[in-house]
């Protein structure tokens, strides 16, 4: 079943980041945070729950762009699935829901990163339709 994350899934949450992310010793997922992204209308944290466990994620996010009137145009990013679970289709489902629900609010594009050593996640979101030659993410994290 795929819904919005609720403040319950935040373990799950916690557990699913830190095998994206295992080089990050402060993740940190607390049910507060869940239910702020749940009240933003532009900001869908989306599970996958299997057998009552959260088996997947990603989250989108909608932003106001100047360029095509009002059309918004989406992120999607943290998409990660339990590795016992890869192969049968969960984070196709999830990136189908994220497609579906920007699409519904009117959305141009959606647009995804992925860390570049990642290379069966760049053959899993190519087979979904993503270019990854068109474009090049950069980023700067911004020490607090």
């Amino acid at each position: 079943m795929i819904r919005e994350a609720t403040p319950e899934d935040a373990s799950g949450l916690e557990k699913l980041y830190r095998i994206l992310l295992p080089e990050h010793t402060d993740i940190q997922v607390s049910p507060q945070r869940i239910s702020q992204i749940a009240s933003n209308p532009d900001s869908l944290l989306i599970v996958y729950e299997e057998d009552g466990e959260v088996a997947g994620t990603l989250h989108l996010h909608l932003c106001m762009d100047a360029l095509c009137g009002d059309r918004p145009f989406g992120v999607i990013e943290r998409v990660v699935t339990d590795p016992q679970l890869r192969g049968k289709g969960i984070g196709a489902s999830l990136m189908q829901f994220a497609e579906e629900a920007a699409a519904a609010r009117g959305a141009l594009k959606v647009m995804l990163s992925s860390k570049s050593c990642r290379t069966d996640a760049h053959r899993f979101y190519e087979r979904l339709g993503y270019d990854g030659e068109g474009s090049k993410l950069f980023k700067k994290y911004i020490p607090v």
